[in-house]
């Protein structure tokens, strides 16, 4: 690429550098913000406004026809990144493959090559076309993310943020016709293509001014209005050095759009013997097919995940309203100053943005105050990440055969933690911890025998374990993406799994066969649980409705119409209410007192609760009195009065988003999962 000439460098109408350079710039700023990879630095200190303006500068300024050559720096990088996505070294000659992973015949090296030299000859072809932004085009869906203003980027929420980026990364492998190349190896590749991308773009950062004049002007442009924001030529390279750290880390912000299990260190290395001329690289690509008795060594299969808690993240919110941001931000910027650049201008610090970038909690009413009052007896620790589901062990009904509390805990650290206490008061040790993972867990669920414990996880199994021995049973297959929730039946044979891929699975338990699928959700499947008599099945999702199925026959038999995104659903002991939590921060109380029976739909529910200043993401009803737990990204747990919906309190302690709760069968304790990594005991005090 290095004797293509910039200068000469239009457009092409067919070009992938729209999608390509809205896909770098959004993934980096907004991937980068909600997940934490801009907790620091100057660039965490913007909101989500400025982030906003910032993008739309750097995307458009890629797109004139003057920064050819800064488009030209795309292209490159996407040429390289293709040929590293493809992994030539292991296009070699070895018998030490295991059996698991089928040889690639010498057709499909020849259908490699093929496909490798029409996508490198079509690319550089572009690179001298004429173009015409996509946002111009007719008859083609225009995205905010790829020709929207900064107002309508910032009205979106974080998953169609997310979706929108997701689909211009899916847009670029269309133009790619990545269908063409052989089964085996195009999962790999769709995985690894986007973060080689990420690493060139990184070194060319390092050792390319033209890219870097680039990137200081448009910042410096940027400046220009939001001064308060960067206000010196510190301010900019700041934003500089940050951008290239988060090219070079692409796994820090590109879970925002999709969770990719790559390898950084092996595509950095196949990115330096790429840089090196004598490397070889290039003719290995070219000879691959001369040998039809040649191997491939493929990579595990890469998974794609979602991150569920980071879907219903809420937007950092500073005390003015949303549209009033919009104004300061974006309508009536300060005015323009010289002295903008001035280093000896002190700025007021800015506090650095946290992981799911909350709200401040309005303060908390005192009506409804009751006895008895909950408080935090114990915090267990040993996750290293997002504590985002919780169950406990059911107790027996005869006091003397009790066995000490059973308290499971699933994390984003692909970890169970298991603990036995007899006094859930007192801390006793590290817990029991089941390792044996390759994903993050979302959901763990134990059986009424205290026998079994399931897991769901982002890979989309489900996994099924032997709890007296930790010991696993079962690797349940046949869902297509994330199992947001998991739950046993009351007698304890059948295991329900949720799932991204809108569908619920039923499992038996003893064999791990699978017996039945339910499909009528037409989004994430985020919740499901049994009605206590185990002859219903409730589900929620983000297609705004709960379902209620019949187990028996496995039919759907209620459909309940909200009006948000359902994130969490729990049953009375009487089956007689459901509550459910929403992504508009109400808990829905609804009655559905023969539900079994008369079908049909409800419009409405009995009751909302309004009290959580962000999303709910979880609920809980205690078995033993009519309280209802909900927990927040708000970091609070609220306790309601089942029957009255009165707030009974509001439990404080954790300090980030609270994913999980769940009462103890004999109603004395509630457990609570947290984004800040523990798990925290609550008991009433009378």
């Amino acid at each position: 690429m290095n004797d293509l000439d910039g200068k000469t460098l239009s457009n092409s109408n067919k070009s992938v550098l729209d999608e390509l350079s809205a896909l770098i710039w959004g993934t980096s700023l907004f991937g980068g913000k909600i997940t934490g990879a801009l907790n620091s630095g100057i660039l965490g200190q913007l909101s989500l406004a400025q982030l906003s303006h910032l993008f739309i500068i750097w995307r458009n300024a890629t797109f004139l026809p003057q920064n050819s050559r800064v488009r030209l720096v795309f292209i490159e990088a996407l040429i390289k990144g293709i040929i590293v996505a493809l992994h030539p070294s292991k296009f070699q000659q070895t018998d030490l493959f295991s059996a698991a992973a089928p040889p690639i015949k010498g057709s499909e090296y020849s259908q490699i090559q093929a496909w490798l030299k029409r996508r490198v000859t079509s690319l550089r072809q572009e690179a001298f076309g004429t173009h015409e932004s996509k946002c111009w085009l007719k008859n083609i869906t225009q995205s905010p993310m790829l020709c929207g203003s900064a107002e309508e980027i910032l009205s979106l929420d974080i998953r169609t943020r997310s979706h929108q980026l997701q689909d211009l990364k899916k847009q670029i492998e269309a133009e790619l016709y990545i269908d063409a190349l052989p089964e085996k190896i195009r999962n790999d590749f769709r995985s690894d293509w986007l973060p080689s991308v990420s690493l060139i773009l990184s070194k060319t950062l390092h050792r390319n001014q033209l890219f870097l004049d680039f990137l200081e002007d448009e910042t410096e442009n940027f400046a220009s209005f939001q001064w308060d924001a960067l206000s010196t030529i510190e301010d900019i390279q700041g934003v500089i050095y940050q951008v290239k750290n988060l090219l070079k880390h692409p796994q820090n912000y590109l879970s925002f759009i999709q969770i990719i299990e790559f390898d950084t260190e092996f595509l950095y290395q196949e990115v330096q013997k790429l840089d090196n001329k004598d490397s070889g690289l290039s003719t290995l690509i070219e000879d691959v097919s001369r040998t039809n008795n040649q191997r491939i060594s493929l990579t595990d299969p890469k998974v794609e995940k979602v991150l569920e808690l980071l879907e219903n993240s809420q937007e950092l919110e500073d005390s003015p309203s949303k549209q009033e941001r919009l104004e300061e931000d974006l309508t009536n910027p300060p005015d323009f100053s010289p002295s903008r650049y001035n280093p000896e201008r002190k700025r007021t610090p800015v506090a650095s943005v946290v992981l799911t970038g909350l709200p401040v909690p309005r303060a908390e009413s005192s009506l409804n105050a009751m006895r008895p009052i909950w408080r935090s007896v114990n915090t267990l620790i040993g996750h290293s990440d997002s504590v985002v589901s919780v169950a406990f062990g059911q107790q027996h009904r005869d006091p003397e055969r009790r066995s000490p509390y059973l308290v499971v805990s699933g994390s984003w650290d692909k970890s169970i933690n298991i603990w036995h206490l007899k006094n859930l008061e007192k801390s006793q040790g590290l817990p029991d911890s089941i390792t044996d993972n390759s994903a993050s867990i979302y959901s763990v669920a134990i059986s009424p025998d205290r026998q079994f414990l399931a897991t769901g996880c982002a890979d989309s199994k489900v996994r099924l374990w032997h709890l007296p021995s930790n010991r696993r049973l079962h690797i349940l297959t046949g869902h297509s993406v994330p199992i947001y929730s998991v739950a046993f039946s009351p007698d304890g044979e059948i295991l329900a799994s949720g799932s991204g891929d809108q569908t619920i699975k039923l499992w038996q338990v003893s064999t791990g066969e699978l017996i039945g699928t339910l499909i009528g959700h037409s989004s994430f499947v985020y919740s499901v649980t049994f009605s206590p008599d185990g002859e219903l099945l409730v589900s929620g999702s983000t297609d705004k409705t709960i379902k209620i199925w019949q187990l028996k026959t496995q039919q759907l038999v209620r459909t309940l119409m909200g009006n948000s995104p359902v994130t969490s659903v729990a049953l009375s002991p009487n089956s007689h209410v459901l509550a459910s939590a929403s992504r508009d921060e109400t808990i829905k109380l609804w009655q559905i007192q023969g539900s079994s029976s008369d079908g049909g739909t409800r419009a409405a529910p009995t009751r909302t609760l309004r009290g959580h200043t962000a999303e709910v993401l979880c609920v809980a009803i205690s078995p033993r009195s009519p309280v209802l737990a909900s927990g927040s990204h708000d970091k609070t747990i609220k306790l309601w009065h089942l029957e009255t919906g009165d707030l009974i309190g509001t439990l404080t302690g954790h300090f980030d988003s609270v994913n999980a709760v769940a009462f103890s069968s004999d109603g004395h304790f509630l457990a609570s999962g947290s984004h800040d990594k523990t798990v925290k005991i609550w008991r009433p005090f009378y």
